[in-house]
């Protein structure tokens, strides 16, 4: 016959107590001898897995109903178990749900936290585009052709932000000026150091006396005294090159602070590394950049250009006294002699694993006008 269905609530650390009450039960226990019996209880077990209450059924006779009993996840023992056995087995039956009911608990809260920190990643994407917005901003757009020398640019950053920056500045009805700096590292705090700098370039871009614009020597020295000042605890260093080229006599003063040298290819000629002596910056006060000067001819190429790219258009196979191999792609791009040098660049950039670079990436075109074909094949 069909004996009551016990209800053990089961407070923890404390015997368990037995009650006919349904509601908010920790387990249930059912004796039910025979199938007809347990036929005529199936509602209850029904009610009991809806309500997620752990049941443990002893029964010997499931018949046709054992494929349903195991779908509901009910506990099946003997009719005749030993009651040991039965405590055993209801006591690890609410333990383990305790368990569970914790486990989903700390999944709830991961889910929520996650959704949380998705929020904030969201907001810090969108304030760091906003970023690299004014980022662009502070730096110059490209200045049109002076007497047939033309300028173009590339910055491709590592991540939203970059840590270079770069400025094309015509000061006169003669001269452009060109400045690109790295600041040490990456991200926000590199990009933040990359435009003071360019801030303070544009407050010293002119003698505030004369009105005479100031030479790329003095230039330096203002970014690296301005850089000294602001290092408080933490040092701060950057790289730059600063140059200014008479686009009417075709000469080119620069000074360098730590930057790779500038690429000068010429046609049919081997390419020229203009190297500078100056250190880095923000690292010693009162220090000198000192100037070099070179004429450029008709047709010649000059790449400034930041670290990064001896990767991205190059590797570490050349040996001791060649020219890197970064540095022969750039001359070869030179070479051709056609086309938007940088948009051929950047197009080689964006088929090759460069395209997601490990550091930001910066190039400086100054191009006189080329040479006509015949001319250029003769050469």
């Amino acid at each position: 016959m069909l004996s009551d269905a016990l209800i053990c609530k089961w407070p923890h650390g404390m015997p368990p107590k037995f009650t006919t009450e349904e509601k908010d039960a920790d387990a249930a226990l059912l004796h039910v001898n025979g199938y007809e019996d347990l036929m005529s209880i199936l509602p209850i077990l029904i009610d009991l897995q809806v309500a997620q209450t752990p049941t443990l059924l002893c029964c010997d006779d499931f018949g046709d109903l054992l494929e349903l009993i195991d779908e509901l996840g009910i506990i099946k023992m003997a009719f005749d178990a030993d009651a040991t056995a039965i405590a055993g087995v209801l006591f690890g039956t609410v333990e383990r749900n305790d368990q569970v009911a914790k486990l989903r608990s700390q999944v709830g809260l991961v889910q929520n936290m996650h959704s949380s920190l998705q929020n904030d990643l969201d907001l810090l994407q969108d304030e760091l585009e906003v970023a690299a917005n004014v980022q662009k901003e502070f730096m110059s757009t490209e200045v049109p052709d002076v007497h047939g020398v033309s300028f173009s640019s590339l910055w491709k950053p590592a991540s939203v932000v970059s840590g270079d920056m770069y400025d094309i500045t015509q000061l006169d009805e003669d001269h452009v000026a060109i400045f690109i700096a790295d600041a040490i590292g990456h991200g926000i705090s590199a990009a933040m150091l990359a435009m003071m700098l360019t801030r303070t370039l544009s407050a010293h871009r002119y003698d505030s006396t004369t009105g005479q614009f100031t030479s790329p020597g003095t230039i330096l020295s203002y970014l690296n005294s301005a850089l000294l000042e602001r290092t408080g605890d933490s040092a701060r260093f950057a790289t730059a090159s600063y140059c200014i080229f008479n686009c009417k006599t075709n000469q080119l003063t620069y000074a360098g602070a730590g930057h790779p040298p500038s690429l000068l290819s010429r046609i049919g000629q081997s390419p020229i590394l203009l190297e500078s002596d100056g250190p880095l910056l923000g690292v010693f006060d009162n220090d000198e950049f000192p100037e070099s000067t070179i004429d450029l001819s008709i047709g010649d190429t000059l790449l400034m250009y930041s670290d990064g790219f001896e990767f991205a258009l190059g590797d570490n196979s050349y040996s001791e006294g060649e020219m890197p191999t970064h540095l022969k792609s750039m001359n070869e791009f030179c070479q051709e002699g056609t086309g938007e040098l940088l948009t051929k660049i950047n197009d080689y950039l964006n088929q090759t694993n460069s395209s997601v670079a490990d550091d930001d990436l910066t190039m400086i075109c100054m191009r006189a006008n080329t040479l006509p074909a015949a001319l250029r094949l003769a050469a």
